[in-house]
């Protein structure tokens, strides 16, 4: 029961810590650039020319997909992502162990 508590604050904090440090790396990579693109260049759904095309081929379906591959594959996304896994297994193990002292007499 304690080592099902302990596990979920080691879980927590680590994953908390990696979030805040990928976080860290994004702000850092943001003010490091002279103008409003990060390495100057369009990402896919920003021409509405690409756009249409991903659009006309694939459908808005394809569109919404390309657009969350690019925001999963932003730092910022990455710590979210993170901070909330950590949080649900967190939560999993702390909940793992009230069940058990419940349980047992």
């Amino acid at each position: 029961m304690k080592m099902l508590n302990v596990i979920g604050v080691v879980v927590l904090l680590i994953g908390l810590g990696a979030a805040v440090i990928l976080y860290g790396q994004d702000r850092a990579v943001n003010t490091d650039s002279n103008g409003d693109w990060k390495d100057s260049t369009l990402s896919l759904t920003e021409s509405k020319a690409n756009t249409r095309n991903i659009e006309l081929y694939g459908g808005k379906l394809q569109v919404l997909m390309v657009k969350c591959v690019e925001w999963l594959g932003q730092p910022k996304s990455r710590a979210i992502i993170i901070a909330t896994a950590s949080a649900f297994v967190a939560l999993a193990c702390f909940l793992a162990a009230r069940r058990r002292r419940a349980c047992s007499p």
